[in-house]
């Protein structure tokens, strides 16, 4: 042929390709429009309100602008990459009759092609992410609805892999039948040397040798990890993990709530100390360096990091002197863009993996979308950024097991009804004001997607275990299993979340199991009363590394060796804060009031646009927390109301599910335990008595 047919014919074909491109890149933008247009209200810890919305739409409209054009522009990127992809395929295909075909042909079978493209990659992500999609589809009534459901129900990840193996070997066999018999020679050379090369690869890959000085410290946590669901059959990796090392039965923490309870863990401090009391901080209390774990153990050689998702945001609001943050950032903005991003359920199925995560950082913020495979594939590269460091010390928190319990495939299906048509098919969102009294169906559904996500936080842990084998770092690091609380799950009429009331053990008794390879324990499971803030003098004795003298706790080794049974000292806590003043909930009925989550909150525009708790109620706050002691026989609750001051007590030992309140026939028992709780409250500095109330300073 002539060599300038041949170089016309190419011009053509590549400015045809690029064409395609640009049609791609118009239908995908017409999918955005799609997607907005299903646009729903603003909402916060499930609290929505018009007038809120419209003040977001009033004051941060131009950030709202931006993120929809950020998004517009990953839309049009992808078409634009579909559209030339598929060109090159039909080309393949068809050959000479895809060039003389009418271009009114080919823009319907470009339509056809980027519509299936589009819906191959939603089916693929609902059936792996149902949560994320259940607001556009499971929610709404008629196809919606029934695509999802029969998605969910009877679809298999292989049938995707099939369908894109399938199209994928289809296009390499025609394109190979049309490149001349040399092209062919070349290709399968170079083919079968990247096959030979990649085999060599993998078979004298160096495994990650560290330094012996260590050991290495790692704390394998999940937000609202019940210590009663970590059993043979839900989490069989850690109770293997467990017969490894010692399992504290009766850990309490002192507030169910992620951020200060969190503090008190690296700070061996109770939350009247380091003085964080709910989940927003104003600036002056986010500091929290001096004495802490994070910064004993850096003085001593140790790199130290934390990865988590939603839950775990908290790390990058307080300063705890990790060397590697890895969660994301809460603010407003970050709400914002988190909002705008869950209404392109059309994007999100390109999204939902770690590039995404790294061209939209807000993802790991998604509640509905907490995936510990790609939690713990991050922790796989921090560990492997150590190499050359002396030791580390690392925290990976999950929060897979927080509500919605929106674990992926196919972890929601592993225990809940297939049948099941409720409002919980695949994920249980907050829902303030809620009632308690749900039917027994939605309540095992409920139950049964907890059980799911504790189950992929179990495989998580497996994955995480393998791979320190794998790289010779087993022998030479201490594992610590724990949750910076329990969940309630609708038992005895107490509701469903955690840091709303004291009653029961599901949500301050939580999991705690200490594994190290440099010592076999011969106490396997303790039964002995121990506190949060006895984890980090924990860790510092193992390691071994005296404690500053800031820290409350004390090391509960001697429980594990058995050369003691008791710590002689009982367990305190307190309630978080209140999301909703709504509800017919008892604690509803138990407590001083104050405004919802809206009301409460305030944004904090000289610190971020970081949500606080406006500074009018934060005293109020403070006053009506309920308070609790525990010994190894009662349990006395402390609850201040606007009518006067109440007590609980229970019998735990002769009543563990504390179901009868014997405060009125137990006066000499409840005198004494109060006596020690107002003392451990009168610890705290900044605020005083009166008239049995508790009052913060001005």
């Amino acid at each position: 042929m002539n060599p300038i047919v041949i170089k016309l014919t190419k011009v053509v074909k590549e400015k045809s390709a690029l064409l395609w491109g640009w049609i791609g890149a118009l239908i995908y933008i017409g999918f955005f429009v799609l997607a907005l247009a299903d646009q729903q209200l603003f909402s916060y810890m499930g609290v929505s309100s018009g007038s809120a919305v419209d003040l977001i739409r009033k004051l941060f409209w131009q950030d709202i602008l931006l993120r929809q054009v950020k998004i517009l522009a990953a839309y049009a990127a992808l078409g634009f990459v579909f559209g030339v992809g598929w060109y090159y395929f039909w080309s393949a295909l068809l050959g000479i009759w895809f060039w003389r075909m009418r271009v009114r042909g080919k823009i319907l079978i470009m339509t056809v092609s980027l519509v299936l493209t589009e819906l191959y990659f939603l089916l693929a992500s609902m059936l792996k992410y149902p949560q994320v999609y259940s607001e556009y589809f499971y929610d709404r009534s008629g196809w919606r609805q029934a695509l999802q459901e029969y998605v969910t129900s009877h679809a298999h990840p292989i049938y995707f892999q099939l369908i894109a193996g399938i199209l994928l070997l289809i296009f390499l066999v025609f394109l190979f039948k049309r490149w001349s018999g040399l092209v062919r020679i070349l290709v399968l050379f170079l083919a079968g040397s990247a096959v030979v090369f990649w085999g060599l690869l993998s078979l004298t890959k160096k495994t990650y040798q560290p330094k012996p000085s260590g050991p290495n410290v790692i704390i394998l946590s999940a937000d609202s990890l019940r210590n009663d669901h970590v059993t043979k059959e839900l989490a069989p990796k850690l109770m293997t993990l467990a017969l490894k090392g010692t399992r504290f039965q009766q850990c309490y923490v002192s507030l169910p709530r992620t951020f200060p309870q969190w503090i008190t863990y690296l700070e061996s401090r109770y939350p009247s100390e380091h003085r964080v009391r709910n989940m927003f901080p104003d600036k002056g209390l986010r500091k929290h360096t001096q004495g802490s774990l994070c910064t004993v153990l850096k003085n001593n050689g140790y790199t130290t990091a934390v990865v988590s998702d939603f839950a775990g945001d908290v790390f990058s609001r307080f300063q705890a002197g990790f060397d590697v943050v890895k969660a994301p950032y809460f603010n407003f903005n970050a709400l914002i863009e988190q909002r705008c991003l869950e209404m392109h359920y059309l994007l999100l199925p390109y999204l939902l993996n770690q590039t995404g995560r790294e061209l939209f950082p807000v993802l790991k913020e998604m509640a509905n979308n907490a995936d510990p495979l790609l939690l713990e594939q991050e922790a796989e590269k921090i560990i492997d950024g150590f190499k050359g460091r002396q030791k580390f010390f690392l925290v990976l928190f999950s929060s897979v097991t927080h509500f919605p319990y929106a674990a992926p495939y196919p972890y929601y299906n592993l225990f809940t009804e297939p049948g099941y048509q409720g409002r919980y098919k695949y994920h249980k969102p907050n829902i303030p004001g809620e009632s308690f009294d749900l039917p027994a169906t939605d309540l095992a559904q409920i139950r049964g997607l907890y059980k799911g996500a504790v189950s992929s936080l179990d495989d998580m842990a497996g994955r995480l275990l393998a791979y320190l084998k794998k790289n010779k770092l087993d022998q030479n690091t201490i594992i610590i299993v724990l949750s910076d609380h329990g969940e309630q799950l609708y038992e005895h009429g107490w509701g469903q979340g955690h840091g709303e009331h004291l009653r029961g053990q599901a949500v301050l008794n939580v999991p705690l199991i200490i594994a190290t390879p440099r010592e076999i324990f011969p106490i396997k499971e303790q039964g002995a009363l121990v506190r949060d803030i006895d984890v980090a003098p924990t860790i510092l004795d193992l390691l071994p590394i005296a404690p500053p003298s800031t820290m409350e706790g004390v090391s509960l080794l001697p429980l594990a060796r058995g050369t003691t049974s008791s710590l002689n000292v009982p367990v305190f806590a307190e309630t978080g804060l209140w999301f909703t003043d709504k509800g017919d909930n008892f604690y509803q009925q138990q407590r001083i009031m104050y405004p919802d989550i809206i009301g409460l909150g305030a944004i904090d525009s000289t610190y971020n646009n970081e949500v606080v708790i406006k500074p009018e109620y934060r005293a109020l706050t403070t006053i009506a927390k309920h308070r609790m002691i525990r010994n190894d026989r009662y349990k006395l609750i402390y609850i201040p109301t606007r009518q006067g001051i109440q007590f609980e007590l229970y019998d735990v030992q002769n009543d563990p599910q504390e179901l009868n309140n014997i405060a009125g026939h137990n006066p000499k028992v409840v005198a004494a335990m109060k006596d020690q709780l107002f003392q451990w409250m009168s610890k705290d500095k900044n605020s005083f008595w009166r008239n049995g109330y508790f009052v913060p300073y001005p």
